[in-house]
């Protein structure tokens, strides 16, 4: 029950950590001096940032159990402060930056270790910040914000800090023992050349996941009521993609929803294929995220932190613009469908039905 309350907690931080972030980007930067460098540097901090901080706290936990859930209340604490505290913007874009990485990748590592190389919660944290984003992206700067706002995320900082009060701490684990649930599969492992490329291969899909997403324009999401059910699409496919790799694994999940994804987006200019394609698109999310942690289970937050800083590599070309062609039908389904070659590769190497019976029978079996 304790775990699932840290769920609960960092499902909902996540969403009002990244509401507030996006209501601040969107409000307070653009007009301001060199507001597109300004735009750059967030991203940067955001997004990229996650992974040095990420091995950074791997370094820290094996010394001291609590410093991912540390560095979650650090970032929350970070963006309060640039929110409540009206600061210029260069030190907002800088302070907001840098909480919303420690937020994230602080948050996201200790939901991975909790939940031990599942999809279906990790799948759930990330999917809340979905809506998190386009509420403070449409959300005009008015002054009556601020005081709910900044009274939600204090109490969720306030229960963080109760938290990690409440967490005792455990001796620092063996290397070679870490996790062991699901540690013991590296004697059915790939070869060191075939872990690289599968590896190699879930980044780039991340990455692919990150670029196609930013350059989705569908001619029906005029109004703020499509556009809330594209957002809906998104939540929900990151959600059920966990619940499905978990129950039917992860090749699986990954290969029939990206096929079936192609298809649709291909078709996108409806709308109602345009949204189930954009919500098989979006299962792969916490299939990547939960594959690559088991692979380096003794290093989450640096998982973690891998992945976003895919997430920032793919969204830099949108910054530098993308040619009119990109945002069509016809391109969604070549990349999806790029997309879907990487992920099979990466997923569904040989001698992974020995891996994933296995670490089902691991699943099965914790407490």
């Amino acid at each position: 029950m304790k775990r699932h309350r840290r769920l609960v907690w960092a499902s909902a931080s996540h969403f009002m950590i990244d509401f507030i972030c996006a209501w601040m980007i969107i409000n307070r930067i653009p007009g301001s001096e060199a507001w597109f460098v300004k735009m750059l540097i967030y991203n940067f901090l955001a997004f990229a940032g996650q992974l040095p901080a990420g091995i950074i706290l791997d370094r820290l936990a094996s010394e001291w159990e609590k410093a991912t859930s540390a560095a979650a209340s650090a970032g929350c604490l970070l963006c309060l402060a640039a929110f409540a505290s009206g600061a210029d913007s260069h030190t907002l874009v800088i302070t907001a930056g840098i909480g919303n990485a420690l937020f994230h990748v602080g948050s996201g590592a200790g939901i991975l270790k909790l939940y031990r190389g599942r999809a279906a919660e990790p799948g759930i944290f990330v999917s809340t910040g979905a809506f998190g984003i386009y509420a403070g992206s449409v959300i005009p700067m008015i002054d009556r914000l601020y005081v709910p706002a900044g009274v939600i995320l204090s109490a969720l900082l306030a229960y963080s800090i109760i938290l990690i009060l409440s967490e005792k701490e455990k001796p620092p684990a063996d290397r070679s023992e870490y996790h062991g649930n699901v540690r013991v599969r590296k004697k059915f492992s790939l070869s060191a050349v075939q872990e690289a490329i599968s590896v190699t291969c879930l980044i780039l899909v991340a990455a692919f996941r990150s670029f196609e997403g930013s350059v989705f324009a569908f001619p029906w999401n005029s109004s703020i009521y499509t556009g809330i059910a594209l957002t809906g699409a998104v939540f929900l496919g990151k959600m059920l993609g966990g619940m499905s790799s978990d129950r039917f694994g992860g090749c699986r999940t990954a290969a029939v929803s990206l096929a079936v994804s192609a298809l649709l987006l291909g078709m996108s200019d409806r709308m109602g294929a345009g949204l189930a394609g954009v919500l098989l698109f979006n299962m792969t999310m916490p299939v990547t995220l939960s594959t690559l942690y088991r692979k380096f289970p003794e290093y989450p937050a640096a998982s973690f932190g891998i992945l976003t800083f895919a997430l920032y590599l793919g969204v830099l070309p949108v910054f530098a613009g993308v040619p009119e062609w990109m945002r069509s039908p016809a391109s969604y389904t070549i990349l999806t469908v790029i997309s879907l070659v990487l992920i099979t590769v990466g997923l569904c190497f040989p001698l992974r039905r020995k891996i994933n019976q296995l670490y089902t029978r691991n699943r099965r079996e914790m407490p």
